[in-house]
């Protein structure tokens, strides 16, 4: 399991195993964690868990979220990162990652997956497409309905990580925290805004 530790001018404030696939931070008491500074927004950002992978995403803050010295709005999470928020320091410490099948000798030698990219097919952005080129890519609006698009060596994955809207994937609900697999042609559709997932152009 990952766990922050956060510290100010050195000395230690408070050790965090996340423990939820959604933990917010900020100055506001119905945060997941609390710290009381006047520079910390209300709701500052959030750290967000889907399996073995943890990413930080910045929620509008007044004055930024920085990791390794550089304001953020998405960051994939890796061990040694540091984080700062106002005047605290946060090292992030991944948990053991869960084991691994063997990878057969003729499958090391697969090349990677084409790159794929999603489209929205109505509303104000019909036509309109991204390009699916990181590890994690996160899509829908945090705190009503968000989902993961995860790229690997095997191809594409999506998974329904936070809000009370369920989404649907070719017209079925998808299970929370569940990952399905993503193939060209199927689509998503978060709250009424559909999209196609397909191969992006060579």
């Amino acid at each position: 399991m990952a766990t922050i530790l956060i510290t100010r001018d050195g000395q230690p404030v408070q050790e965090v195993e996340l423990v939820r696939e959604r933990m917010t931070l900020g100055r506001h008491p119905s945060n997941d964690i609390v710290l009381e500074h006047r520079a910390v927004s209300a709701r500052h950002c959030v750290f967000t868990c889907i399996l073995d992978d943890a990413f930080l995403e910045d929620l509008d803050s007044t004055n930024g979220t920085f990791v390794n010295g550089q304001r953020i709005l998405k960051h994939v999470l890796n061990a040694g990162d540091q984080i700062t928020v106002a005047k605290y320091q946060i090292a992030f410490r991944p948990g053991p990652r869960r084991a691994a099948a063997p990878v057969p000798a003729t499958a090391a030698a697969t090349p990677a997956p084409p790159l794929g990219q999603i489209r929205v097919e109505n509303g104000a952005n019909a036509g309109k497409t991204l390009l699916l080129n990181k590890p994690l890519t996160t899509l829908g609006r945090p705190g009503v309905l968000v989902v993961v698009v995860t790229r690997g060596p095997a191809g594409y994955t999506v998974a329904h990580i936070d809000g009370d809207s369920v989404p649907q994937l070719n017209g079925k609900p998808m299970a929370r925290q569940s990952a399905c697999v993503l193939t060209p042609g199927d689509t998503l559709d978060l709250g009424g805004t559909r999209m196609r997932f397909e191969p992006a152009p060579a």
